[in-house]
């Protein structure tokens, strides 16, 4: 489960979890994993990185979709030709 979740887990963004547990001694087992999962989940650290995009940034990837666009019509217009 920590794999599954590492990305949640280790992001940019604050995660809260809450993990359950019973009192009942037939479900020991599994109330020892969570609790282990927890333990793990709580130790894992991230210093997160502020998310910035420029202007600059945002026409240049602009300008990179539209080529790919114009490459790909032109694909396609050629290969309806052959």
């Amino acid at each position: 489960l920590t794999f599954l979740l590492q990305e949640s887990l280790g992001g940019n963004a604050k995660l809260a979890m809450m993990c359950t547990i019973s009192p009942a001694s037939s479900c020991k087992n599994e109330t020892l994993s969570t609790l282990r999962f927890a333990q793990r989940a709580k130790a894992i650290q991230n210093k997160a990185i502020i998310n910035e995009e420029t202007e600059d940034d945002v026409k240049c990837l602009r300008e990179q979709i539209r080529q790919l666009k114009d490459e790909l019509m032109r694909m396609r217009s050629n290969g309806t030709q052959a």
